[in-house]
């Protein structure tokens, strides 16, 4: 009998949360039913909704374009479990999300992976927090103290350079890891004023330890989609992510130990601001407390890592799968260098629009940041006759928007640096391309991105010519926290000669 009533009561609980679940799921369909009235909806499976799309990860950028094209206009809603998202391409809307000051927060449960305790620094911070800490970082990033890092770019870059050559002449290989290598060493010298020697095996460890950390965040975002978020939370990767504070912990600790800021400067030039000194600055000033010091130092590092090493390597892909736009970027190239490289000055880059045209496109392919989301701070006009409630997140596939034939003609989904002509571009909405975002809330450094890359390639392509047998339409691009590959490509190098 015992038995018999225990059943019944667990039928019973069950049942009660079946329609409790069921309840708030009705709940929130009439909350949102503002949006969901006006625009095309997805709603999927009940409790579980769109979700299931995003179990593949391979198949994630088709499923998101046949859900554009089953929307039949290119701003629609779609169900992920119990939650609703606005997904567009439109760039209208685009423009309005990433510059109103509504669309200032991030869009929670799109970010929900990055609230880690170690990256949950300026990139997800809600708006109010978000300024208060941009603020203080922004010195770091401004054209003049970017310029006053010139010199390690261009040694990082040489560097690169010099590690690749050795590669020359032995068929195809890898050659991200020195690309990652390379970006994380400039990463830490002008974030954390750390400069750490060639060979060193740390370098490894954290490179492992990041892409661990990556694949589990987009793991959690999966998991979390559908209240599983716990599923990702695993020994592993606790301890990656322990291992990766406590070494920038150890990278605070260091600077912290300077007797003096005249110490501080020891190894660097006076005018050049480490984002830990404008940190640690304004932890003195009441700003920051020890907690945000250590996490916008993460999340810088991270940030400017993972973006830049992605970008790098999509950009000299790119070239070596194309080897006649590249030659016609070498032959710019050389008319801008004809002796030679020893150094780029900043004037040097106003004089290659080619090279800027072949990143540009290279990088509408394959943006290093596949999407974005913005979460609305209170009800307001998303465009004209929708009205979107408090709490309405909108997802930007900026991969999707990248590729849309309506937008970039029937060849969008081809390599054509002609794209980004002065003529054609006058063509294009201005918000059909955001590769750093757009808006008040953009990429704080993609100033910084776009100058070591270009820096990077120039003394690449300049001393070395890349090929690959890979073909640039089997590749196979994967959204995690940054854009990612399947399978990256080998790539073959030769010196060129003077």
């Amino acid at each position: 009998m015992g038995a018999l009533v225990g059943i019944e009561m667990l039928i019973i609980a069950v049942i009660v949360l079946i329609l409790s679940a069921g309840w708030r799921l009705y709940e929130k369909r009439k909350y949102f039913s503002s949006v969901t009235s006006k625009l095309p909806t997805l709603y999927g499976i009940p409790f579980i909704g769109q979700a299931y799309q995003l179990l593949d990860l391979n198949k994630l950028y088709h499923n998101i374009s046949l859900n554009i094209d089953t929307f039949k206009q290119l701003t629609g809603c779609l169900w992920i479990a119990n939650t609703p998202f606005v997904v567009t391409v439109d760039p209208e809307v685009v423009k309005h999300v990433t510059t109103s000051p509504v669309f200032l927060n991030k869009a929670t449960d799109l970010y929900k992976h990055f609230h880690n305790g170690v990256i949950n620094g300026i990139i997800v911070s809600p708006a109010k927090k978000w300024k208060i800490n941009r603020k203080a970082i922004t010195p770091f990033l401004a054209h003049n103290n970017i310029m006053a890092f010139f010199t390690y770019f261009n040694e990082n870059a040489i560097n690169m350079k010099n590690r690749l050559t050795k590669l020359a002449g032995q068929g195809e290989q890898d050659i991200f890891t020195i690309i990652k290598e390379c970006g994380l060493q400039l990463s830490l010298l002008t974030i954390m004023g750390i400069k750490m020697e060639e060979g060193d095996e740390t370098y490894r460890e954290i490179m492992n330890a990041f892409n661990v950390l990556i694949d589990l965040m987009a793991k959690n975002s999966i998991y979390s989609s559908v209240g599983l978020g716990f599923l990702s939370n695993t020994p592993q990767y606790k301890r990656y992510r322990e291992y990766l504070r406590d070494f920038v912990r150890s990278l605070i600790k260091q600077n912290l130990s300077r007797k003096n800021d005249s110490e501080a400067k020891n190894d660097f030039e006076e005018d050049k601001q480490m984002m830990i000194d404008l940190a640690l600055k304004s932890m003195r000033q009441g700003v920051f407390s020890e907690k945000d010091v250590e996490i916008e130092c993460f999340t810088m590092i991270a940030a400017s890592y993972e973006t830049s090493v992605s970008a790098a390597f999509t950009c000299l892909m790119t070239l070596a799968m194309h080897p006649e736009i590249q030659e016609r970027v070498f032959q710019e190239i050389c008319s801008v260098f004809p002796d030679g490289i020893t150094t780029v000055e900043y004037d040097d880059l106003k004089n290659l629009p080619y090279l800027d045209m072949c990143i540009a496109d290279a990088l509408r392919l394959a943006p290093p940041i596949p999407y974005i989301g913005r979460e609305a701070i209170h009800d307001t006009e998303l465009c004209p006759g929708v009205k979107v409630p408090k709490n309405m997140q909108v997802v930007i596939p900026i991969y999707e928007l990248h590729r849309r034939k309506e937008i970039w003609g029937p060849d969008a989904h081809r390599f054509n640096p002609d794209n980004f002509l002065p003529e054609n571009v006058a063509k294009r909405h201005p918000s059909s391309y955001m590769l750093f975002s757009k808006g008040a809330r953009n990429c704080i450094g993609f100033r910084y991105a776009e100058i070591t890359l270009r820096i990077m390639l120039i003394h690449l392509v300049r001393n070395l010519k890349f090929s690959s047998t890979t073909k640039f339409e089997d590749i196979v691009l994967i959204p995690k926290v940054t854009m990612t590959y399947k399978n990256e490509p080998q790539i073959s190098i030769e010196v060129r000669a003077d």
